[in-house]
C-alpha cells in the first residue's frame, strides 16, 4: 500500500463536494492534480472509488465504505499531529522527579504541585531519596537534594541556604529566650539522626558542639526529622535542624535561633544538562527563576 495522507484528504473532499473544480478549489490545488491523486488512489487499492459521468460524480458502494475510514483516519492524524506537537512544546510527556523528604524540599515541592496543575498534561513521576543522597540519580529527571555546605550544580538550581536552630522542648529553660549560643546547651542532652542514614548531619552537628568548646551528649538516635522533633517534644533531649524545620510546627518544641555563624544546608534541584526533553526544559525554566545565586541579600554558600 503507497498512498499518502494528501490521497485521503483529496478523496474525502471530492466526496464532499461530488464536483471535481470544487473540491480542487477547496484543496488548493489544480483540477488535473486532484484527478491524478484519485487515480493514484483506485490504483493502490485495486478498486473504483467514484462513478464519473458528465454532470456529476457519485461514490460507488465501495467509494462510501472507503469514505467513512478515510475520515477516521484523518481525524486520527490529527490527533497524532496534535499530540506530537504538544509534546514539542513540553505541554504532554512524563517528568520524573525525585526528592529528599527534607524540610528544605517545601519550597520545591510546592513550585512542584504548581506545575502540575498549570500542565495538566504532564504526567509526575515522585521517587523519594534517602537522607544523605549527594547527586542526581540517572533514572529520574530532576532531583532535589538537600546537604551541609555548597553544592556545585552548574546544571541546576540552588533554591535554599539556611543556618541551623535550635529545637528544644516547650518547657526547657531556653525556650522563651530569643536567640541563645550552641555552648548553652552543653548540659543538655542531645537527640542526633542515625549515623548510618545520616551520618553527615550528625558529624555537622557533632562538629558545632565540639567548636562551641563542649562534646555533646547524645542520648538518642532517630532516622528522621520528624522522629527527631517527637523525641524533642517528649523531653527526651534538644536538637539542632535546619531553620526550615520550624515550619513543622510541632507541638511541645520550640524553635530558638543560634547567635552567631553556624553550618549551612543547602537545598538544589539538579538535573542533566545532555537530557533534550521539552518536558524538563518547562520545569527547569520555572527552577531558575527561583534560583538565589547572586540574589542581593540572600545568603549563599560558602
Amino acid at each position: 500500500m503507497n498512498f499518502e495522507l494528501r490521497h485521503l484528504e483529496g478523496f474525502v473532499a471530492l466526496a464532499e463536494e461530488l464536483h471535481f473544480a470544487r473540491a480542487a478549489e477547496r484543496l488548493h490545488i489544480a483540477q488535473p492534480a486532484l484527478s491524478q491523486q484519485i487515480q493514484k488512489l483506485e490504483s493502490v487499492l485495486g478498486v473504483q472509488l467514484l462513478i464519473r459521468e458528465k454532470r456529476r460524480t457519485r461514490l460507488t458502494h465501495v467509494g462510501e465504505l472507503f469514505l467513512v475510514e478515510a475520515r477516521r483516519t484523518l481525524v486520527q492524524a490529527k490527533t497524532a499531529q496534535a499530540v506530537a506537537d504538544r509534546a514539542r512544546r513540553g505541554e504532554s510527556g512524563r517528568l520524573r522527579v525525585a526528592y529528599m523528604p527534607t524540610t528544605s524540599s517545601g519550597p520545591f515541592l510546592a513550585m512542584l504541585a504548581d506545575f502540575r496543575d498549570r500542565h495538566a498534561g504532564i504526567e509526575v513521576d515522585l521517587l523519594e531519596l534517602p537522607l544523605g543522597t549527594t547527586s542526581q540519580p540517572p533514572d529520574v529527571d530532576v532531583a532535589f537534594i538537600s546537604r551541609i555546605g555548597s553544592i556545585d550544580c552548574p546544571e541546576g538550581a540552588i533554591l535554599s541556604v539556611e543556618p541551623f536552630i535550635a529545637a528544644l522542648p516547650a518547657k526547657h529553660r531556653l525556650a522563651s529566650h530569643a536567640v541563645i549560643e550552641i555552648a548553652d546547651l552543653a548540659d543538655d542532652p542531645f537527640v542526633f539522626l542515625d549515623l548510618a542514614d545520616c551520618a553527615e548531619w550528625a558529624q555537622t552537628v557533632h562538629d558545632m558542639c565540639t567548636t562551641a568548646g563542649f562534646r555533646p551528649r547524645v542520648t538518642h538516635r532517630v532516622c528522621q526529622v520528624s522522629t527527631q522533633l517527637m523525641s524533642v517534644a517528649a523531653g527526651l533531649g534538644v536538637a539542632l535542624v535546619p531553620a526550615s524545620t520550624e515550619g513543622l510546627r510541632r507541638e511541645g518544641v520550640a524553635f530558638v535561633p543560634l547567635k552567631g555563624p553556624t553550618a549551612k544546608v543547602t537545598g538544589a534541584a539538579l538535573w542533566s544538562g545532555s537530557d533534550s526533553s521539552p518536558v524538563l526544559a518547562r520545569f527547569v525554566a520555572s527552577l531558575r527563576t527561583e534560583d538565589v545565586r547572586g540574589v542581593p541579600g540572600e545568603v549563599v554558600p560558602a
